[in-house]
Protein backbone atom coordinates (compact mmCIF):
# COMPACT_ATOMS: atom_id res chain seq x y z
CA UNK A 1 0.00 0.00 0.00
CA UNK A 2 1.35 3.42 -0.95
CA UNK A 3 1.84 6.10 1.66
CA UNK A 4 -0.79 8.32 0.02
CA UNK A 5 -3.33 5.50 0.14
CA UNK A 6 -2.59 4.88 3.80
CA UNK A 7 -2.95 8.59 4.58
CA UNK A 8 -6.34 8.62 2.87
CA UNK A 9 -7.47 5.56 4.83
CA UNK A 10 -6.42 7.13 8.13
CA UNK A 11 -8.20 10.36 7.22
CA UNK A 12 -11.38 8.49 6.27
CA UNK A 13 -11.22 6.35 9.40
CA UNK A 14 -10.92 9.50 11.50
CA UNK A 15 -14.23 10.59 9.98
CA UNK A 16 -15.87 7.34 11.06
CA UNK A 17 -15.33 5.23 7.93
CA UNK A 18 -15.25 1.73 9.43
CA UNK A 19 -14.29 -0.15 6.22
CA UNK A 20 -11.29 2.18 5.89
CA UNK A 21 -10.21 1.35 9.42
CA UNK A 22 -10.72 -2.33 8.63
CA UNK A 23 -8.13 -2.01 5.85
CA UNK A 24 -5.75 -0.42 8.34
CA UNK A 25 -6.27 -3.30 10.77
CA UNK A 26 -5.56 -5.89 8.07
CA UNK A 27 -2.41 -4.02 7.06
CA UNK A 28 -0.93 -3.76 10.55
CA UNK A 29 -2.48 -6.63 12.52
CA UNK A 30 0.47 -9.02 12.34
CA UNK A 31 3.11 -6.45 13.21
CA UNK A 32 0.98 -5.10 16.08
CA UNK A 33 0.53 -8.64 17.40
CA UNK A 34 4.26 -9.33 17.03
CA UNK A 35 5.05 -6.16 19.01
CA UNK A 36 2.79 -7.26 21.85
CA UNK A 37 4.02 -10.86 21.74
CA UNK A 38 7.68 -9.81 22.00
CA UNK A 39 6.86 -8.10 25.30
CA UNK A 40 4.37 -10.58 26.76
CA UNK A 41 5.50 -13.98 25.42
CA UNK A 42 1.91 -15.12 25.83
CA UNK A 43 -0.09 -15.63 22.64
CA UNK A 44 -3.68 -15.23 23.97
CA UNK A 45 -2.73 -12.18 26.02
CA UNK A 46 -0.81 -10.64 23.10
CA UNK A 47 -3.84 -11.19 20.86
CA UNK A 48 -6.08 -9.41 23.39
CA UNK A 49 -3.61 -6.52 23.62
CA UNK A 50 -3.41 -6.24 19.82
CA UNK A 51 -7.19 -6.02 19.58
CA UNK A 52 -7.28 -3.47 22.41
CA UNK A 53 -4.58 -1.42 20.62
CA UNK A 54 -6.68 -1.12 17.47
CA UNK A 55 -9.82 -0.19 19.42
CA UNK A 56 -7.88 2.43 21.37
CA UNK A 57 -6.32 3.75 18.15
CA UNK A 58 -9.78 4.08 16.59
CA UNK A 59 -11.08 5.90 19.65
CA UNK A 60 -8.08 8.26 19.68
CA UNK A 61 -7.72 9.03 15.97
CA UNK A 62 -8.78 12.62 16.62
CA UNK A 63 -5.62 13.01 18.74
CA UNK A 64 -3.35 12.06 15.82
CA UNK A 65 -1.84 15.27 14.47
CA UNK A 66 -0.52 13.93 11.15
CA UNK A 67 -1.92 10.96 9.23
CA UNK A 68 1.62 10.06 8.10
CA UNK A 69 2.58 9.50 11.75
CA UNK A 70 0.05 6.69 12.18
CA UNK A 71 2.47 3.68 12.14
CA UNK A 72 4.79 4.85 14.98
CA UNK A 73 1.77 6.21 16.86
CA UNK A 74 0.08 2.79 16.66
CA UNK A 75 3.30 1.06 17.74
CA UNK A 76 3.53 3.33 20.80
CA UNK A 77 -0.07 2.53 21.76
CA UNK A 78 0.64 -1.19 21.41
CA UNK A 79 3.84 -1.08 23.46
CA UNK A 80 2.21 0.92 26.25
CA UNK A 81 -0.73 -1.47 26.48
CA UNK A 82 1.58 -4.51 26.39
CA UNK A 83 3.77 -3.09 29.16
CA UNK A 84 0.72 -2.44 31.32
CA UNK A 85 -0.53 -5.98 30.62
CA UNK A 86 2.86 -7.44 31.53
CA UNK A 87 2.88 -5.52 34.80
CA UNK A 88 -0.64 -6.75 35.55
CA UNK A 89 0.37 -10.29 34.57
CA UNK A 90 3.25 -10.25 37.03
CA UNK A 91 1.11 -8.72 39.78
CA UNK A 92 -1.55 -11.37 39.27
CA UNK A 93 1.10 -14.09 39.37
CA UNK A 94 2.48 -12.67 42.61
CA UNK A 95 -1.00 -12.70 44.17
CA UNK A 96 -1.51 -16.33 43.15
CA UNK A 97 1.76 -17.29 44.81
CA UNK A 98 1.06 -15.36 48.00
CA UNK A 99 1.49 -17.55 51.07
CA UNK A 100 3.66 -20.09 49.25
CA UNK A 101 7.47 -20.32 49.37
CA UNK A 102 8.75 -17.64 47.04
CA UNK A 103 11.25 -18.42 44.31
CA UNK A 104 13.87 -15.82 43.39
CA UNK A 105 12.34 -12.89 41.47
CA UNK A 106 12.40 -12.95 37.70
CA UNK A 107 15.34 -11.06 36.30
CA UNK A 108 17.48 -10.65 33.23
CA UNK A 109 19.05 -14.05 33.97
CA UNK A 110 15.81 -15.83 33.15
CA UNK A 111 15.50 -13.92 29.88
CA UNK A 112 19.09 -14.86 29.00
CA UNK A 113 18.35 -18.50 29.84
CA UNK A 114 15.31 -18.46 27.56
CA UNK A 115 17.37 -16.98 24.72
CA UNK A 116 20.06 -19.65 25.24
CA UNK A 117 17.36 -22.32 25.08
CA UNK A 118 16.07 -20.91 21.79
CA UNK A 119 19.61 -20.75 20.38
CA UNK A 120 20.28 -24.35 21.43
CA UNK A 121 17.04 -25.51 19.79
CA UNK A 122 17.95 -23.66 16.61
CA UNK A 123 21.45 -25.17 16.61
CA UNK A 124 20.02 -28.65 17.11
CA UNK A 125 17.67 -28.16 14.15
CA UNK A 126 20.59 -27.00 11.97
CA UNK A 127 22.57 -30.10 12.97
CA UNK A 128 19.59 -32.26 12.08
CA UNK A 129 19.41 -30.63 8.66
CA UNK A 130 23.13 -31.17 8.09
CA UNK A 131 22.77 -34.83 9.09
CA UNK A 132 20.06 -35.27 6.48
CA UNK A 133 22.36 -34.18 3.62
CA UNK A 134 24.01 -36.79 1.43
CA UNK A 135 27.56 -37.85 2.33
CA UNK A 136 29.01 -36.16 -0.75
CA UNK A 137 27.67 -32.83 0.51
CA UNK A 138 27.79 -33.34 4.26
CA UNK A 139 31.46 -34.32 4.59
CA UNK A 140 32.80 -31.26 2.74
CA UNK A 141 30.46 -29.03 4.80
CA UNK A 142 31.66 -30.57 8.07
CA UNK A 143 35.33 -30.36 7.14
CA UNK A 144 35.24 -26.75 5.91
CA UNK A 145 32.62 -25.20 8.18
CA UNK A 146 32.79 -27.28 11.36
CA UNK A 147 36.42 -28.42 11.46
CA UNK A 148 37.46 -25.15 9.79
CA UNK A 149 39.78 -26.79 7.29
CA UNK A 150 40.85 -24.89 4.20
CA UNK A 151 39.37 -26.08 0.91
CA UNK A 152 42.82 -27.29 -0.08
CA UNK A 153 43.24 -29.43 3.05
CA UNK A 154 39.65 -30.69 2.90
CA UNK A 155 40.07 -31.67 -0.76
CA UNK A 156 43.30 -33.43 0.03
CA UNK A 157 41.63 -35.30 2.92
CA UNK A 158 38.80 -36.44 0.64
CA UNK A 159 41.15 -37.32 -2.19
CA UNK A 160 39.59 -34.89 -4.67
CA UNK A 161 40.61 -31.61 -6.29
CA UNK A 162 39.66 -28.22 -4.89
CA UNK A 163 37.54 -27.63 -7.98
CA UNK A 164 35.61 -30.85 -7.30
CA UNK A 165 35.12 -29.77 -3.68
CA UNK A 166 33.53 -26.42 -4.53
CA UNK A 167 30.36 -27.86 -6.07
CA UNK A 168 29.25 -29.91 -3.02
CA UNK A 169 30.11 -26.92 -0.81
CA UNK A 170 27.97 -24.65 -2.98
CA UNK A 171 25.12 -27.20 -3.08
CA UNK A 172 25.34 -27.69 0.68
CA UNK A 173 25.13 -23.96 1.41
CA UNK A 174 22.15 -23.58 -0.92
CA UNK A 175 20.25 -26.53 0.58
CA UNK A 176 21.07 -25.46 4.12
CA UNK A 177 19.89 -21.92 3.39
CA UNK A 178 16.64 -23.12 1.81
CA UNK A 179 15.83 -25.39 4.75
CA UNK A 180 16.69 -22.78 7.36
CA UNK A 181 14.45 -20.28 5.57
CA UNK A 182 11.60 -22.81 5.59
CA UNK A 183 12.26 -23.47 9.27
CA UNK A 184 12.18 -19.74 9.98
CA UNK A 185 8.94 -19.34 8.01
CA UNK A 186 7.41 -22.12 10.08
CA UNK A 187 8.54 -20.39 13.28
CA UNK A 188 7.05 -17.10 12.10
CA UNK A 189 3.60 -18.71 12.08
CA UNK A 190 3.44 -17.89 15.80
CA UNK A 191 3.05 -14.24 14.77
CA UNK A 192 0.11 -14.90 12.48
CA UNK A 193 -3.36 -14.05 13.73
CA UNK A 194 -6.60 -15.96 13.13
CA UNK A 195 -8.53 -14.97 9.96
CA UNK A 196 -11.34 -13.29 11.92
CA UNK A 197 -9.05 -11.00 13.94
CA UNK A 198 -9.76 -7.87 11.86
CA UNK A 199 -13.49 -8.55 12.05
CA UNK A 200 -13.31 -8.80 15.85
CA UNK A 201 -11.40 -5.52 16.00
CA UNK A 202 -14.03 -3.77 13.89
CA UNK A 203 -16.78 -5.15 16.13
CA UNK A 204 -14.93 -3.77 19.13
CA UNK A 205 -14.62 -0.39 17.43
CA UNK A 206 -18.33 -0.36 16.60
CA UNK A 207 -19.22 -1.16 20.24
CA UNK A 208 -16.97 1.61 21.53
CA UNK A 209 -18.47 4.04 19.02
CA UNK A 210 -22.02 3.06 20.00
CA UNK A 211 -21.17 3.45 23.69
CA UNK A 212 -19.72 6.90 23.06
CA UNK A 213 -22.77 7.99 21.04
CA UNK A 214 -25.03 6.73 23.82
CA UNK A 215 -23.16 8.82 26.39
CA UNK A 216 -23.34 11.89 24.18
CA UNK A 217 -27.11 11.50 23.78
CA UNK A 218 -27.62 11.22 27.55
CA UNK A 219 -25.80 14.51 28.18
Amino acid sequence: MRKEQETTLVRNAREGDMPAFGEIVRRYQNIVFATAFQILRDRPLAEDVAQEAFVKAFQSLHDLRMESSFPPWLRKITRNLALVARKEQRRFGALEEAGTPQSPPADAGQEAERERGEADAFGEEVRRIISSLSDTIRFPMLLCHIDDLSTRDAARFLGITEGALRKPLHDGKRKLQERIVRMAEKSFQVYRLPPDFAKRCICGCRRSQAAKNGKDERR
